[in-house]
């Protein structure tokens, strides 16, 4: 592996700075939906269920709706960004919607439940598509030997801004009758709160041009959409380095759509089981992004030190270490415990796959190959968050969902087990 010499000029840097503001940014959207979305949503919107369906089965079935959503839109997003050479127009309107359906949430009253429901869904169909982007660009301002230490740091800026935002919206929820407003009015404020941060901190990315690293691809593209891509990959010769990116990508795909999903369900497992309030909700994941900073800086050295495989293997064993022993858990100490081993390799795991493919895709295919990744990676979340509910839903336990995405992770990590 070659290293990648650091950033020479003022403007290299700049341009690192403002990648990694995009995942301290975004990374907003991401706390306050595990905590007091999924909180507003399960405890004020859907208290006694809706349409016959309990809270936590409409929580799963509306973030699957909105993988599905992500995995119809993305293609035509990253063929058209390839085409055009627009990953960061294009990141740049998605980052507006997605901040808009926050903003559209903190518009609603919980009354309009299919108002709330739409906005969720475009909210989180904003983001997916947003990292999309993210991914692509870092081909442009990293080279193979630096893109695991910059998307590890990437991870760990998202870490910390996403825990000063809640910080913030939860002052804010708990002000709330400051600001003459009932507690569903305090929470509307802290979604409004989340999309200006998510907006204001994606400026610098949104003004600066991605297009002056040596590493950067060129404009050149193939005008192959998605699916053409994917036949390629498919029909590619074994042993060819085609194939090999076909079994990275495979296994990433696997492995982040059952990531997204247990990390999206964690906060509905300890609201059902547990019953949380929400400031516990909210310390429970606070201290996840405490901790999973430094794990995700601490993975992105060890991949850059010895290479993606040991660290591949202590990401995809640990979680699904964490999610064997998720089905143990009986207390809210042990849920506490949990929530620190599952910080350690949190971050890891997306940080260190967002590196290998961005450096592995072919030239000019950065976009449709983070967007064939976010495609793969949003069906199989959608099937996961199907079968997740789906479980619950035949046996009432909250539990019993791990087991599909026990076998999603060990089917990703058996595609992926050869990555270098």
């Amino acid at each position: 592996m070659t290293r990648q010499p650091p950033p020479s000029s003022r403007h290299e840097r700049l341009v690192r700075t403002a990648w990694i503001l995009l995942d301290w940014a975004g990374s907003a959207f991401s706390t306050v939906l595990i905590t007091l979305v999924v909180a507003y949503f399960e405890k004020l919107v859907f208290a006694a269920g809706g349409w016959g369906v309990a809270a936590g089965v409409l929580w799963a079935w509306t973030l699957a709706a909105a993988m599905l959503v992500s995995a119809v839109v993305v293609p035509w997003a990253a063929a058209w960004a390839d085409r055009h050479d627009g990953h960061q127009r294009a990141l740049i309107i998605a980052t507006c919607i997605g901040a808009g359906g926050f903003v559209a949430l903190a518009a609603t009253p919980p009354q309009a439940r299919v108002v709330v429901l739409a906005a969720v869904v475009a909210a989180s169909v904003g983001f997916d598509v947003a990292q999309v982007f993210i991914g692509s660009l870092l081909r442009r301002v990293a080279g193979d030997g630096d893109a695991d230490r910059l998307s590890a740091f990437g991870f760990a800026a998202g870490y910390a801004g996403g825990a000063i935002a809640l910080v913030i919206g939860t002052a804010l929820v708990t002000a709330h009758a400051r600001f003459g407003l009932d507690l569903a009015g305090g929470l509307r404020l802290a979604f409004a709160a989340t999309a200006a941060w998510w907006l204001v901190f994606s400026v610098p990315a949104a003004i600066i041009r991605f297009d002056s690293h040596a590493g950067a691809v060129s404009g050149e593209t193939t005008g192959h959409d998605v699916g053409a891509f994917a036949a390629s990959l498919w029909h590619s010769a074994p042993g060819s380095a085609d194939r090999g990116f076909a079994a990275v990508l495979g296994g990433a795909m696997l492995a982040l759509g059952g990531v997204q999903t247990a990390i999206a369900q964690f906060s509905s497992l300890a609201l059902q089981r547990f019953d949380l309030d929400g400031p516990a909700l909210v310390r429970l994941v606070l201290l996840v992004q405490v901790v999973a900073l430094p794990g995700a800086i601490a993975v992105g050295w060890l991949s850059a030190r010895f290479g993606r495989r040991p660290a591949t293997v202590l990401c995809f064993g640990g979680w699904i270490g964490v999610l064997v022993l998720a089905w143990f858990v009986e207390s809210t100490r042990q849920l506490y415990g949990l929530a620190v081993l599952l910080a350690l390799v949190l971050g890891g795991i997306q940080s260190l796959l967002r590196a290998a493919v961005a450096v592995r895709a072919p030239a000019g295919h950065a976009g449709v190959s983070f967007g064939l990744l976010q495609v793969g990676t949003k069906l199989a979340g959608f099937a996961a968050s199907l079968a997740y509910g789906g479980l619950q839903l035949a046996t009432g336990s909250p539990q019993s969902g791990l087991l599909a995405l026990v076998a999603q992770l060990a089917v990703g990590w058996w595609l992926i087990r050869r990555l270098a």
